[in-house]
């Protein structure tokens, strides 16, 4: 990455950092054509800059353009430290907001063998999962999974918790060493 980066500057500056002889950095080549710079580094125009159409319907090119926008954000991390067992998830994950889940994300230190790794996330105690086979899943000899597909219970609420059940394990090594994310987007 360094030696693309010093490939590029090395266009229009020496090794010691100046500017090569006849290479500029002024306003027009770097940025635009319009404008002043005072002194003080402020920028003013001749015209408003042009501000691109958004592209989601009647949304007008403002903050509120932005802010509509979804933004991913991964929840807290799940985590269970050794060999792993069937267990019925007691640690409760708090929401605040409001959020869509759209996946998890799951690895392992260890492997599980023999039969595959399956989770189950449950929200204020319901599984998310109401189709069974879409759960998230680590296959076996594999350390890592997901996204895996889109739960049939997507939208969270402030005050909403979920839980991790991890519902089958290897039946030659269980899997050691779990973390699972689970990805959400939020709007705001």
């Amino acid at each position: 990455m360094g030696d693309i980066l010093n490939a590029f500057l090395s266009v229009s500056h020496s090794s010691d950092g100046t500017l090569k002889d006849g290479a500029s950095a002024t306003d027009t080549t770097v940025v635009h054509t319009s404008g002043n710079e005072t002194v003080g580094g402020v920028k003013t125009f001749s015209s408003s800059p042009v501000v691109p159409t958004p592209t989601l319907g009647t949304q007008v090119a403002n903050k509120t353009y932005i802010d509509s926008l979804p933004h991913t954000l991964l929840l807290p991390t799940y985590s269970k430290q050794g060999n792993l067992s069937v267990l019925t998830g007691t640690m409760k994950l708090p929401i605040s907001g409001t959020h869509t889940i759209v996946g998890t994300r799951l690895m392992v230190g260890t492997a599980p063998t023999g039969a595959n790794l399956i989770l189950d996330i449950k929200k204020n105690g319901t599984t998310i999962y109401t189709t069974q086979a879409n759960r998230p899943t680590i296959v076996a000899g594999a350390t890592s999974g997901g996204p895996g597909a889109a739960p049939d219970v997507t939208a969270l609420a402030a005050g909403d918790y979920l839980t991790v059940d991890i519902a089958q394990v290897g039946s030659t090594v269980p899997g050691a060493d779990l973390t699972v994310v689970i990805v959400t987007t939020t709007v705001g």
